[in-house]
């Protein structure tokens, strides 16, 4: 699976130039000194930083060496809110920066990625093309353009800038991009589409448009659902691909079992649909609310939410419960460990995700969610939220359901 553009470096300017002696007071001086020496030393800077600079530099207009310390601290902070994961005070930093200083294309590129980090595809786009306009045919900024539109669901515009970015510098991430959408588009290539506020689906014509428009109204159904759970609602629309089995298994790569695909490279649920009927089954119903809590998953966290958390939630949303899938006997075995393969898999996930609701409900699972997309950091995530970390609260959920089912 290809990659997201390279994040530039988090450093891309320069030590300030020294201020000649006397130009400044003694005392501004030293205001000046301190704040270099922590900036050389890597220390944390603060907002107070910034201002003391900002007063030195409207103090002194013509000291260049003011306003390049100036810059300097303005993206330190701005990385260190980055790190933080406090991406609109890291963008807002990043933008003063090139206000003040137009002409540096890191700063640019800094900015498209932080965006791109923050999963904001309409800000990527824009800061992409702001780029673009200073610096023509810049391949960084070309690339980020390019997934920023793919992700948006733009493919046609984004294979051309792709296609421009690979001509003028080849690199591994351009080139797999490039691969992903020629096989994207060569997978839709002549399907129906609708569009709708939250959704862009797409199925083969007019022999599964009864099928495309049901299917439609149940994701928006589901969608109203997970609003409500998760107390979140996407940003983005999420594209909806409904093939025939066969060109499901060759377009998502899933495997035999899978009833569908939630991707989180390219954000769109891929479902075979070969003779189902506008009346929909249970079972397509399920995977529908299924593949759209992952979407809904991945936004909250930012990527950060494991494969086990994923699928038990998942599961857990279609309705799912382990007392009334399985006989005692098979409680047991599920306990003990003795099912195994891709079934004992997602039984586990499921019981693991019922636990967490047992512990603190909906309103903990979300609390994760949303810690997990705060702080990046799983561990501390739980935390947070169940009081030990991941490891040990699954350890906790074995323990637990040895107790009440083993032998």
């Amino acid at each position: 699976m290809p990659a997201a553009p390279p994040r530039p470096s988090l450093d891309p300017l320069p030590l300030p130039s020294a201020i000649p002696q006397g130009a400044i007071s003694a005392e501004d001086g030293r205001t000046a000194d301190a704040v270099s020496q922590r900036l050389a030393a890597h220390a944390p800077l603060s907002p107070m930083d910034v201002a003391a600079v900002q007063t030195l530099c409207d103090r002194y207009p013509t000291q260049s060496g003011l306003r390049d310390l100036l810059v300097a601290v303005v993206v330190t902070v701005a990385n260190q809110d980055r790190q933080a994961r406090l991406y609109p005070a890291a963008a807002v930093g990043l933008r003063r920066a090139i206000s003040l200083r137009p002409g540096e294309i890191a700063l640019r590129l800094s900015l498209v990625s932080l965006l791109t980090e923050a999963a904001d595809w309409a800000g990527a786009e824009a800061a992409a093309r702001d780029a673009l306009g200073q610096f023509p045919g810049n391949a960084d900024a070309l690339e980020a353009l390019a997934f920023a539109l793919f992700r948006q669901d733009r493919n046609r515009e984004a294979l051309e800038v792709v296609k421009k970015a690979v001509e003028i510098r080849p690199s591994p991430t351009a080139e797999a991009l490039l691969a992903r959408l020629e096989k994207t588009l060569d997978d839709e290539h002549g399907m129906t589409e609708q569009r709708l506020a939250h959704f862009d689906v797409r199925y083969d014509g007019e022999a599964h448009s009864d099928v495309g428009r049901e299917i439609l109204r149940e994701l928006e159904r589901h969608y109203a659902t997970l609003t409500r759970a998760f107390d979140h609602e996407p940003a983005a629309t999420i594209p909806v691909i409904l093939f025939t089995r066969q060109a499901y298994y060759d377009a998502a790569g899933a495997p035999a079992w899978s009833g569908g695909a939630y991707d989180n490279f390219d954000g769109r649920i891929r479902i075979p649909i070969m003779g189902v009927s506008a009346a929909l089954t249970p079972e397509m119903d399920g995977t529908l609310i299924h593949e759209l809590t992952h979407a809904f998953i991945f936004d909250i966290s930012r990527g950060v939410a494991p494969r086990d958390f994923h699928e038990g939630v998942a599961q857990y949303m279609e309705g799912k419960r382990l007392a009334s899938m399985l006989r005692p006997d098979q409680l047991t075995a599920l306990a003990n460990g003795r099912i195994a393969g891709v079934g004992g898999f997602y039984l586990g996930a499921l019981s693991f995700a019922e636990y967490l609701y047992a512990l603190r409900g909906q309103g903990g699972v979300n609390d994760a969610l949303q810690a997990m997309g705060a702080t990046g950091n799983l561990d501390e995530s739980f935390r947070r939220v169940y009081g030990q970390d991941y490891a040990a609260t699954q350890r906790a959920w074995t323990d637990r359901l040895r107790q009440q089912y083993g032998s």
